[in-house]
């Protein structure tokens, strides 16, 4: 008996590996299946169609697979109707693959079939810091958003917490004679006045504004704040309450109001297109972004290519200050781009879930986080003599043919959201940005309703609506449409249309 059961087990090696190499066809042979090693099934969004199957993806996949010890059976759908694939995959909790990956935060299906149990409570075991060293650093404020019944159901896929703060043309800081950048609300004050009355570009001309602005709200959430203005929600008296009923929310509106009558940003912001965003500094018209740091990066970077001259000196070109916070304040973004939950369908046992969760820690181990990000050593990179990671060129590859592609769907990018060893050699541009990105961790104010709101029934009625007349409130009030009264109009109607439910709710939750 032991050696006929010797004999299956080496005939169906050979069969696994016969059905790889034929269905790979014309394209570089598929890698062995090999025995004992665990296999994971994994539903994953295709933004190209293309996930996996180029040329050299089959040596990408035997280099994941190796390193983690794990073969996976990917159920790549089409990112367009990746809604309606999880919504049918959730209909059936029998038959689940056991990861499914996400886009976004919780949805109302989501949180439904987690309450019906579907899902691994998944915190347990990443108390489990030797068996997994990456996930175990997870942060618990971003974590919060995927709680259901007291339950972490998913894994975030992180990104940089500590994004958004403001940034500033340096040459027209020095022109206008600030010697130093501002730290507090008085002083940011001060830059933008100057920066839209004393000629901040030389010409003469009173066609400057202190702000960029559009109708994307973003920057007023970003300022408001540096007045102690909570991130969506807040905490007080032991309750959770909505922002926009504290004082501190009434202070920073009429700040706002202030800058928009004395026309220190542009007066048609509401209406202007939020894809210009970003043009008026590099036009020359405005100053100061409050935005990501990325993007204030992504403007220095134009002034660099485009040869942009300095306004305080023509031999030298235009630069921005990538400062980050205002009052040691920032206001925190999501922390994730979508997560991933392991089904209890298909995960059977706990010892299914260590395997997909041995496997996606591994996944964020540098080696991996490079072949995700930067495909193989010496097809799409080499180390040059410094040690640097430094892309092969010209490339033959687009993102879309490159081997890697799809790969990167399946990482959590936690603690790191990219190597740390090997890096590419940053500019110093890349390096102000990173260094605003560390300076505003600590600061950022996240949300404490982040991990009850996906629960709210409410919420997932009216949210939306109720988030308009806020931001349409807010809107008409800077730009003086409506006065106070107007203001706590719209209030009343926010809280008789569903907010006053939605705050019940939502402390009830806790």
């Amino acid at each position: 008996m032991k050696k006929f059961m010797t004999a299956m087990v080496f005939t169906l090696a050979l069969m696994l590996v016969a059905g790889s190499l034929f269905a790979a066809g014309t394209r570089e042979a598929a890698p062995a299946v090999q025995v004992g090693r665990p296999t994971i099934t994994a539903m994953v969004m295709s933004f190209y169609g293309t996930d996996l199957e180029n040329e050299h993806s089959q040596t990408v996949v035997q280099q994941f697979e190796d390193y983690t010890n794990t073969h996976v059976k990917f159920q790549w759908e089409n990112n367009d109707v990746y809604a309606e694939k999880i919504g049918l995959t959730l209909l059936d909790v029998t038959s689940m693959p056991m990861l499914i990956v996400n886009s976004g935060n919780l949805t109302a299906n989501v949180v439904d079939a987690a309450k019906k149990g579907a899902f691994w409570d998944l915190a347990p075991f990443l108390e489990d810091k030797a068996a997994y060293p990456n996930l175990s650093q997870y942060n618990r404020g971003v974590a919060a958003g995927f709680t259901v019944d007291g339950k972490m159901i998913g894994i975030y896929r992180g990104r940089e917490l500590g994004r958004n703060g403001m940034s500033y043309r340096q040459d027209w800081a020095d022109k206008v004679g600030l010697t130093k950048a501002p730290e507090t609300v008085e002083e940011f004050y001060d830059m933008i006045y100057k920066f839209t009355y004393n000629d901040p570009d030389g010409n003469g001309k009173r066609d400057t504004y202190g702000i960029e602005l559009t109708k994307y709200v973003g920057p007023w959430d970003i300022m408001q704040t540096w007045f102690g203005v909570g991130n969506g929600w807040v905490e007080q008296g032991g309750k959770l309450v909505p922002v926009h009923q504290t004082a501190e929310f009434m202070t920073a509106l009429r700040w706002f109001r202030k800058i928009y009558a004395e026309g220190l940003v542009r007066p048609d912001w509401p209406s202007v297109d939020t894809g210009t965003y970003g043009n008026a500094i590099k036009n020359g018209q405005a100053g100061v972004l409050v935005d990501v740091m990325d993007s204030g990066r992504r403007i220095w970077d134009y002034f660099d290519t485009n040869k942009i001259p300095s306004v305080t000196d023509s031999t030298k070109l235009a630069s921005m200050n990538l400062l980050g916070p205002i009052n040691n304040k920032t206001l925190a973004t999501a922390g994730h781009n979508g997560y991933m939950m392991i089904s209890k369908a298909g995960a059977k046992t706990e010892q299914d879930v260590k395997n997909v969760l041995h496997f996606l820690d591994r996944m964020n181990d540098n080696t991996m986080l490079v072949l995700a990000d930067r495909g193989l050593e010496g097809i799409q990179w080499n180390l040059d003599a410094e040690g640097y990671l430094a892309p092969i060129t010209p490339s033959p590859y687009t993102v879309q043919n490159s081997p890697q592609v799809g790969l990167n769907q399946i990482v959590a990018y936690i603690p790191n959201t990219a190597s740390t060893d090997p890096t590419t050699k940053l500019t110093v541009r890349e390096i102000a940005q990173n260094e605003a990105y560390y300076k505003m961790r600590p600061l950022a104010i996240t949300n404490p309703a982040a991990g009850l709101l996906p629960n709210s029934t409410v919420q997932a009625e009216v949210g939306t609506q109720l988030a308009q007349i806020l931001d349409d409130a807010r809107t008409q009030y800077i730009c003086g449409v409506i006065d106070d009264a107007g203001l706590q109009a719209a209030f009343k109607t926010w809280a008789d249309r569903g907010g006053t439910r939605l705050v019940a709710e939502i402390n009830a939750l806790r």
